[in-house]
């Protein structure tokens, strides 16, 4: 059973080349992040089963909204499907004077924030498969979403979620959290934010295949992520070479039951 996760980039311009790369790549489950509306329709008229919902809503002005989503794509029967919507968090008011500055480089506010899972019928095994694209705004936020997913795991049945986590390893990019809004101690070089996450999965009972591995060359960290219940196991992780107009690189696993 080979699994994906990737995000697309909410500002790919690439739309046809990442649709003629989903259907050429073998996948079983397939999770994406930061979808277009037309990148969606592309993926509804894929032979595959799918599910969606909102993963943010960008607020380009107060008169103009884009929609992402997050999605799921599977070569397999969805017996069942569900969302889930993240907490709203307050945002210092100087971030909107940040925002309004980066805006020549894509930036956005964002509201909506959303989740989508599945529960996929391969062969005689039901797996619930979550695609989450969690918050750049800080560990402290991140972790308050990644505990909303949680809430959705049922005890007993397989899991696998895959998504865009924004974990930031690589030191000097850490002031990215400070800038963002949070606590200026998570913004420190030694903050230990992938350390912490690792615990909150081991605790959680998840497993972490591609540890170690970058899967975005900016922040030089693993912003990407498929964790595996236990009773899963990866008989090996990767990372594909070629963005297809993203900033993010598809990650994949093979797994195989224990």
């Amino acid at each position: 059973m080979k699994v994906y996760s990737w995000n697309v980039y909410c500002y790919n311009r690439k739309i046809q080349e990442v649709c003629d790369f989903i259907e050429r790549l073998e996948f079983d489950v397939l999770c994406l992040q930061e979808a277009t509306p037309e990148l969606l329709k592309c993926l509804q008229d894929m032979p595959y089963e799918i599910a969606y919902h909102t993963d943010v809503i960008r607020l380009d002005s107060p008169r103009k909204e884009e929609l992402n989503y997050v999605v799921i794509l599977s070569k397999h029967p969805m017996e069942y499907r569900g969302t889930l919507q993240f907490p709203e968090f307050a945002l210092p008011k100087y971030m909107r004077y940040i925002v309004s500055f980066m805006t020549g480089l894509g930036w956005t506010l964002v509201t909506e924030r959303g989740s989508v899972f599945a529960d996929v019928r391969i062969g005689k095994r039901l797996i619930r498969v979550f695609s989450a694209h969690l918050t750049l705004w800080g560990p402290g936020n991140r972790d308050e979403e990644f505990k909303e997913i949680l809430k959705n795991v049922r005890p007993g049945m397989p899991t696998i979620i895959g998504g865009d986590f924004n974990i930031i390893e690589h030191p000097p990019m850490k002031i990215i959290n400070w800038i963002l809004g949070s606590a200026f101690h998570e913004a420190l070089p030694w903050y230990p934010e992938r350390a912490l996450f690792e615990e909150r999965f081991r605790r959680s009972g998840f497993k972490n295949p591609h540890r170690t591995q970058v899967t975005h060359g900016f922040s030089r960290s693993q912003l990407d992520h498929i964790l595996i219940t236990r009773d899963l196991t990866a008989r090996s992780a990767w990372v594909l070479p070629d963005l297809h107009g993203s900033d993010h690189y598809p990650v994949g696993v093979e797994l195989y039951d224990e």
